[in-house]
């Protein structure tokens, strides 16, 4: 049962890190919209991954349970800290390219990004440990 937990929670993240973010967050044209929709499908995702790694917490590992919510956690409060963010800017179409504002929320969303490729690859590691 753990294996097919933690099968499900590797595979969303699979899904959100190598199709969805590369596909909403590289579009040239109504960034804010599709930034938008990338937020909502986040948001979606994190309530089923924090119950498929509470879950794996019951019944598998605890130290791999907790180590996996605490990435997913760190996620989730740079999420908040990037919709708040957004929230204060408004229409990220409306300031230039290279402005202050505009590369900070550029650079959050990328480690954004960057934490749930790692999330990733420690689920995947911990999922070829419990197989073999």
């Amino acid at each position: 049962m753990e294996v097919l937990i933690l099968s499900l929670y590797s595979g969303s993240l699979f899904l959100i890190v190598s199709t969805v973010a590369p596909v909403l967050l590289r579009t040239e044209e109504n960034k804010d919209i599709a930034g938008r929709f990338y937020g909502r499908i986040l948001w979606r995702f994190y309530k089923i991954a924090f119950f498929l790694l509470l879950v794996y917490l019951i019944l598998g590992s605890a130290w791999r349970g907790l180590l996996l919510l605490l990435g997913l956690s760190l996620n989730v409060v740079v999420s908040m800290w990037l919709r708040s963010y957004k929230r204060r800017l408004g229409n990220i179409e409306n300031y230039s390219f290279n402005a202050p504002e505009r590369v900070r929320f550029r650079r959050v969303s990328y480690l954004s990004t960057g934490i749930l490729t790692l999330n990733f690859i420690i689920s995947v590691y911990m999922l070829i440990r419990e197989v073999l």
